[in-house]
């Protein structure tokens, strides 16, 4: 094969190539558009620079995952406390370590602020192949000793996900090798006390933003509550 027609197949291999990375991405964006929660179409009256709180609570589905000190982790472990969520894997090369990092730096600034109730942060595994409970014990704690890890079956990880607007994808080609990658949404959840989703979190994160908007939400989703069971 001379140089030139050498040339001419190379440049219809990066052609392909490109139309199936563009494919790919087109994809991945519908996906996360199709299952992204529907935005408030009243919000509420708040001044929040890092969330997006939905002016009806969002119902979360009923699922039964594990914990990373192997009890039972349910819709239900949900209820009683506010409670921040974030979806990804221990083998995340970049996204998860510094999600949880900046986590951690929110768990700081609420303590060093006083701001209450303080909220519990949740890491749940989009790759539970993997992501055994010692596995997410090991890694989580490393963070912070204070955030649980939870995992389960794929079936009972859509369940959950999918309503909320989480989405996830595994190549299936790519899981024969064990360092695979897994793309996933990167944005943090905020459910109440009980047990819905109240505001949604993407990135880009700041841990000052997101730890004011807390309060914010906080202070003014409690006294709606309150208002709410007194009749007011």
């Amino acid at each position: 094969m001379n140089k030139k027609l050498l040339k001419l197949k190379i440049a219809e291999i990066l052609l392909g190539i490109g139309i199936v990375t563009i494919v790919f991405g087109a994809i991945w964006l519908a996906v996360q558009f199709r299952f992204a929660p529907e935005p408030p179409s009243s919000p509420l009256s708040l001044d929040t620079s890092a969330a997006t709180v939905l002016s009806e609570p969002l119902a979360i589905p009923a699922f039964t995952m594990t914990d990373h000190h192997d009890r039972p982790f349910t819709e239900k472990s949900l209820h009683g406390q506010w409670t921040f969520l974030f979806f990804g894997y221990t083998y995340c090369p970049d996204i998860c370590p510094t999600t949880l990092t900046l986590l951690n730096e929110v768990d700081k600034l609420l303590l060093e602020k006083n701001i209450l109730p303080h909220p519990k942060f949740i890491f749940i595994s989009v790759d539970p192949n993997r992501d055994t409970t010692k596995q997410l014990a090991d890694y989580v704690s490393y963070f912070n000793p204070a955030f649980l890890g939870v995992t389960g079956s794929e079936a009972e990880l859509q369940k959950l996900t999918r309503p909320l607007g989480i989405a996830y994808w595994r190549d299936p080609k790519s899981q024969s090798n064990e360092n695979y990658l897994v793309d996933h949404s990167s944005s943090i959840l905020l459910v109440e006390p009980e047990g819905q989703l109240r505001a949604l979190i993407s990135p880009p994160h700041e841990a000052e933003a997101i730890a004011n908007d807390y309060k914010k939400i906080v202070d003014v989703v409690g006294r709606a509550s309150v208002e709410k069971h007194l009749g007011w």
